[in-house]
């Protein structure tokens, strides 16, 4: 008889050990034992150009003949309006960062951006235009493979900013959230800086991931989000673990009564 009972137990025990709890699918946790709290560190930075970045250029004028020259005016525009890096046509109107830093531009020539943010590059080519060409040229700049992707349990979507500044869980909302089996304590964030690539982890659950350097998303990043081993077990809920119990244990009491039986024969 102590046979039979020692697997319901165990049994059980396990069945309460694989199901989820709040703890682990909750966000915004207060720091705990398992939560972590993360010190206050920088908040958002702006996004600084690399290698292999393509950069759209538009330039406005009150005089549309000294644009001209500059804007891109070809079919390709004509034939998409998509001028993003995965559109081969609309390649033909953006402007990628060589392997030294630099852009080509038009009549101009080399211009050094690696490292410097939209805004920077902005403000160059501004005063280079009002200064050399002809007075009163704004321009527009803008990041044409600006986008994340999100990989592992639940989840595999690349997808497109629509502007610079989104935090984790706005990344998260756009992929449709994480599945239930998801580990969100462990989280691994890749991303390409002028050091080149890093890792790093986080935990998910924590409101104090407001404040750390993990908060906002910048384009390129990879989240890679790992499985937890609860859903080999497949069970979710409480109620669906409770059931599991209470059948795992009458048929554990019925195959006891038939041993009995079949021995007191």
């Amino acid at each position: 008889m102590y046979k039979y009972i020692l697997v319901i137990i165990a049994t059980v025990g396990m069945l309460f050990v694989s199901c989820l709890t709040p703890k682990s699918i909750n966000y915004m946790q207060r720091p705990s034992e398992h939560i972590p709290d993360y010190p206050d560190t920088v908040g958002f930075k702006e996004y600084r150009l690399q290698k292999g970045d393509y950069i759209n250029i538009r330039l406005y004028s009150l005089n549309e003949a000294d644009l001209s020259l500059y804007n891109c005016n070809s079919s390709a525009t004509n034939a998409s309006s998509d001028l993003s890096a995965d559109n081969p046509m609309g390649r033909l109107c953006l402007f990628i960062v060589d392997n030294d830093g630099n852009i080509d531009y038009p009549y101009i020539g080399e211009i050094a951006v690696a490292g410097k943010t939209l805004r920077d590059v902005k403000f160059e080519l501004e005063e280079i235009f009002n200064k050399n060409i002809a007075k009163y040229i704004s321009v527009d700049i803008a990041l044409a493979n600006r986008s994340f992707s999100i990989i592992g349990e639940g989840v595999s979507k690349r997808i497109a900013m629509p502007h610079d500044k989104i935090t984790i869980f706005q990344a998260l909302a756009m992929a449709g959230d994480l599945s239930d089996f998801a580990d969100r304590s462990i989280v691994r964030l890749v991303r390409l800086t002028d050091r080149g690539t890093i890792v790093k982890k986080f935990d998910l659950r924590t409101e104090k991931i407001i404040d750390s350097e993990y908060y906002y998303i910048q384009p390129n990043d990879v989240l890679y989000i790992q499985p937890s081993g609860i859903k080999n077990v497949g069970i979710k809920h409480v109620s669906t673990m409770l059931s599991m119990a209470i059948s795992t244990a009458s048929i554990g009491i019925i195959l006891y009564k038939v041993f009995n039986v079949a021995k007191s024969k």
